[in-house]
């Protein structure tokens, strides 16, 4: 773990048995140490047999406290916001009625893209390895301006309550509602594992129970998210988005008034113990092989995974909507790279702060923790005063809650704007919609809720690596079908059909060879192969399947109006 040791007490019945220059066996996770010789000629014929014992940290009833005054308080602004008529039409449980603050729509999208997987995920990966996962945040430099530039007028200018609604403008109604139905898929299994993984790390180090910590934080986010819609989101999202970068700055300063040499020793981990980036930016290494440490590469595979969720999420869209410009719309997103940056920055090195504190304390850490991402919790409860330790585990599970509710009410808004209200029941009243939403919400959660507790009885540790394979296959073709809309202008409603049925199935295959080993891909790839595969598909096609120019007036970048 940071390649100390440290003494955890003598071998029982020392007196007896004499283990003298007798090799150690790990087998089985557990240790074989056969018995030496209790005096010159007689060898005792006894085997050791021991196991490492993990700790499980008592939480505390101060910490409790904390914890449920803060979740309360949330759900509390969901009542605020209730009360305020925020869900008292689909304008304002959708859109908030375009008056959210920039700052605000700013922290939303932020936290929104931070899952409390991420929380503690990004200081394991810096904590166990190095910096690498960073280069997964420059491309933001670029994904903004294009977003600016290029999505956000038609998302605005259209006045679109769902990403999808540009889609059947732009194609047809069967790419709007496969679109549509893409992104729900996604964010049901999405809500699903934001709330296991959270409650696995936290309970595996503490004695907080993994179901009861499931079924009260998704319960509680259900109850904010249908009493306030998209206001209370958006509005708790930035409250938990600024407790959540609070707690790793408060962990962060803790770690290093206790390290000796401070700032210094963690600097000096990155560059001499290869804690750093340490990706090659050589040509000659470029390699899009399984273990592939080219930084291009990593640069150019993460912003094609993470482009489709600025462009295509419907998530991330609806915060686009809830300002009340487009100019305001653009400046949250311009606020938004700061906040990814700065707050990466933030958790990586947080991540090799906590390196160096057990590599200088290596008896406080246990040698049984069962994962990297269980490094963080586990400081939290281990070193923090009580009471600031259950503060931050509440920041955990509000980085959780901001995730969820923005899933329940994206995939609420999605259902109702693209299936219930367009297919099922056009001329439903707008409080006939309003009331399907809320049992969207409310049904979601609940399969969220039995899913991730059917996760947590099966003790399956491959989800989330399944999880994120999976969003190749779900936005990669999804932001590929945005891009071809927006920038070719050829393309009709049946090239974009085929090239978005053509990106799911050969990011589909593409997963299967690869598992199989018939090629060697890196899995981070998978959304660019669905984005490219989709994109060039459907600039071909449009050669053949041709658009009429008045089908994609304004619709396009060479068709808009100046």
């Amino acid at each position: 773990m940071t390649d100390r040791w440290a003494e955890a007490g003598s071998l029982p019945l020392a007196g007896t048995f004499a283990p003298v220059t007798t090799p150690v066996v790990f087998w089985d996770d557990k240790v074989i140490i056969p018995t030496g010789e209790i005096k010159p000629g007689v060898r005792s014929p006894q085997v050791l047999i021991a196991e490492v014992g993990g700790t499980k940290l008592s939480f505390g009833l101060m910490n409790w406290i904390v914890v449920a005054v803060y979740l309360l308080g949330i759900v509390a602004i969901g009542f605020w916001f209730m009360k305020r008529e925020s869900a008292s039409s689909t304008e304002a449980y959708f859109r908030g009625g375009q008056k959210i603050p920039f700052w605000v729509a700013g922290l939303s999208i932020f936290a929104t893209m931070l899952s409390a997987i991420t929380f503690m995920a990004v200081p394991g990966a810096a904590y166990a390895k190095d910096w690498n996962g960073y280069i997964g945040q420059w491309p933001i430099l670029i994904i903004v301006p294009l977003v600016v530039m290029f999505y956000l007028p038609f998302y605005r200018r259209l006045n679109i309550t769902t990403a999808y609604e540009y889609l059947e403008k732009r194609f047809n109604l069967a790419t709007r509602v496969i679109g549509s139905v893409i992104f729900m898929l996604f964010h049901v299994g999405r809500v699903a594992i934001v709330l296991y993984l959270p409650a696995l790390a936290l309970s595996s180090v503490t004695d907080i129970d993994i179901f009861a910590a499931i079924t009260v934080i998704g319960i509680l986010c259900v109850i904010y998210t249908v009493m306030g819609g998209i206001e209370a989101v958006v509005w708790t999202d930035a409250i938990q988005a600024i407790v959540l970068i609070g707690g790793a700055l408060l962990c962060f300063g803790l770690i290093v008034s206790q390290v000796d040499g401070g700032i210094s020793a963690i600097s000096s981990a990155m560059s001499e113990q290869g804690k750093g980036i340490t990706a090659s930016w050589s040509f000659n290494d470029i390699s899009i092989r399984k273990g592939s440490t080219s930084g291009l590469v990593l640069f150019v595979a993460f912003m094609l995974a993470n482009l489709p969720s600025y462009t295509s999420g419907q998530d991330v869209v609806q915060r686009y909507v809830t300002t009340s410009s487009e100019k305001e719309a653009a400046k949250s997103l311009w606020m938004n790279i700061v906040m990814v940056l700065v707050g990466s920055a933030i958790f990586f090195g947080l991540g090799t702060a906590l390196f160096v504190f057990y590599q200088e304390k290596p008896d406080l850490m246990d040698p049984a923790l069962p994962a990297k991402d269980s490094a963080l919790p586990f400081f939290i409860i281990q070193n923090l005063p009580i009471g600031v330790a259950g503060l931050i585990i509440a920041g955990v599970f509000a980085a959780a809650q901001s995730t969820i509710s923005s899933s329940l009410n994206s995939v609420a808004t999605a259902f109702v704007t693209d299936v219930y209200g367009r297919l099922l029941k056009p001329k439903s009243l707008d409080d006939q919609r309003l009331a399907v939403a809320k049992w969207v919400v409310i049904i979601l959660g609940v399969i969220g809720i039995g899913v991730s507790c059917v996760l947590a009885i099966m003790e399956t540790d491959e989800v989330f690596m399944l999880f994120n394979r999976f969003i190749g296959f779900a936005l990669g073709p999804l932001g590929g079908l945005f891009a071809l809309g927006i920038f070719s202008r050829r393309p009709n409603g049946l090239a974009g059909l085929v090239a978005l049925i053509s990106g799911v199935l050969t990011v589909t295959v593409t997963y299967f060879l690869n598992e199989a080993g018939v090629i060697d891909l890196m899995p981070l790839l998978y959304g660019a192969v669905g984005f490219l595969t989709t994109f060039v598909t459907g600039v071909v096609l449009g050669f053949w399947l041709r658009a009429n120019d008045e089908d994609v007036r304004d619709l396009t970048i060479w068709t808009q109006k100046k």
